[in-house]
């Protein structure tokens, strides 16, 4: 599998250092990087700014791990 990176400003990196360790934030980034190619997937034109992140109390288990 080929790994992508994308630079994040020094700002972005030290506010993900500082959550806290029960933030699992891989698991966050899958989810969101799933939908963000979802979504470019039906509409190959679109833009950053297309994009809004929000919160939603709805639990997902696509994420969760096999066993």
């Amino acid at each position: 599998m080929a790994k992508y990176t994308a630079p994040i400003d020094e700002d972005t990196r030290q506010r993900i250092h500082a959550l806290p360790g029960k933030v699992k934030f891989a698991a966050f980034m899958r989810k969101a990087i799933s939908v963000f190619v979802e979504e470019l997937e039906k509409d190959p034109g679109l833009e950053p700014d297309n994009f809004i992140i929000t919160v939603t109390a709805r639990k997902d288990a696509s994420d969760k791990k096999r066993k």
